[in-house]
């Protein structure tokens, strides 16, 4: 399996079922392998008009989130005998009792189950979306990968209750369903103010927000004390909003929040060889839920921080050594204090952090890392703290 070709399309970015543009949906295409997650109203009028740019119209299997007529009206159109229609049994039920002739093309899913489809490995993952009304039975968003790519399709939801957030870390993208920018509840939806610390605790450097309406904004005018948007905002608008509250956190250049449009495309950024210095700080995000950094300081310090989703781990230490593979550097000492120490290791594929202050360890773990990740940290290492060796030392080794 190769995230050779992979390409994300928007096909719709609307919640409300009478409009003329399209209802939340996006298309996954991957080796000619056309997935589709939520088939609304207009769905299909935008996959002809995406076909012009190069991606075939009709999926080769249609994945659906709930079954609210807002992502299923237009299947009929959409599912034929050489496409399957991939949900829980509750939605299938729900899909059978509106079109019976549908019932044929089903085929179950059950939540924290994978499967494969064509060159995906798709996880459905259980979501409740009770608001004012009751949840719609057998809800999931789904996580989707494509070799070491990762896609996150996730809307129409206000908790996933007993997720192992594990499955959504470092996502390349992530699609993001919130109907307000404020918090509603009722609306069985995240919203957009919630969506910014998931963005953070999922580490999606990259996030598409759709679904939006802001019509529940307008309760918080009533609030003589509420500073936020209180009614519909124009997507420049909302991208304006979304954009200064990055700058004022402290996220901007880190993530990337845009609201979603009609017909926007997302695909992997080229892989480049860097082939120049990478310079006294590098930052990597491991597989799992840590991401970290390692400075070289002017002085000859080396700080090192270690972040997930709930806290941060921030030390500085001295004297640092490295044999190109590992880095080891010992604790700052004071006359009444005695910081940890430092050992790092980097294998292919892994690193090992242990931070230690006498007997008790401050952090010990095995990351896991990309193999071009281990490359990088490998070359840090000897650019910044392997010595060069003198030339005699050279010309005798010789």
């Amino acid at each position: 399996m190769t995230s050779e070709g992979l390409q994300l399309r928007i096909n719709g970015v609307l919640h409300d079922i009478d409009s003329d543009a399209a209802n939340t949906s996006i298309s996954v295409h991957c080796e000619g392998f056309h997935l589709l997650i939520d088939a609304g109203r207009g769905v299909s009028k935008s996959l002809q008009q995406g076909s012009a740019s190069g991606g075939p119209a009709r999926p080769d299997a249609i994945l659906i989130t709930n079954a609210r007529r807002q992502h299923i009206s237009e299947l009929p159109n959409l599912a034929k005998e050489e496409t399957k229609i991939y949900c829980t049994a509750e939605c299938s039920q729900k899909i059978a009792n509106d079109f019976p002739s549908l019932a044929k093309f089903s085929s179950p899913i059950t939540p924290g189950t994978a499967f494969k489809l064509g060159p995906f490995l798709v996880t459905p993952v259980a979501a409740d979306n009770a608001g004012d009304q009751p949840g719609l039975p057998g809800s999931v968003v789904f996580v989707i990968q494509a070799d070491d790519k990762k896609i996150v399709a996730a809307w129409d939801f206000l908790s996933l209750p007993g997720a192992n957030e594990n499955i959504f870390w470092n996502p390349d993208v992530l699609v993001l369903g919130a109907e307000t920018y404020n918090d509603h509840p009722s609306t069985g939806m995240i919203s957009i103010s919630e969506g910014y610390n998931i963005v953070r605790r999922w580490n999606a450097k990259n996030c598409y927000i759709l679904h939006y309406s802001g019509e529940k904004d307008r309760e918080d005018a009533r609030n003589q004390w509420h500073r936020g948007p209180t009614g519909p905002l124009s997507p420049d608008a909302l991208q304006a909003v979304i954009d200064e509250r990055l700058r004022v956190s402290g996220g901007e250049g880190k993530f990337t929040i845009t609201v979603a449009k009609e017909g926007m495309t997302w695909s992997p950024p080229a892989v480049q060889e860097d082939q120049g210095a990478i310079g006294r700080r590098i930052e990597v995000d491991a597989l799992n839920r840590h991401s970290f950094a390692i400075e070289k300081t002017d002085t000859g310090k080396v700080i090192v921080s270690i972040e997930d989703s709930i806290s941060q781990l921030m030390n500085e230490f001295v004297d640092p050594s490295s044999d190109g593979k590992s880095l080891h550097a010992k604790a700052i000492k004071s006359m009444l204090l005695k910081g940890p120490d430092l050992e790092l290791t980097v294998s292919d594929g892994s690193v090992r952090i242990n931070i230690t202050k006498g007997k008790k360890a401050m952090f010990s773990d095995n990351l896991g890392v990309s193999e071009k990740d281990s490359k990088r940290l490998k070359k840090y290492l000897d650019e910044n703290f392997v010595k060069v060796q003198p030339m005699h030392d050279r010309s005798t080794a010789a």
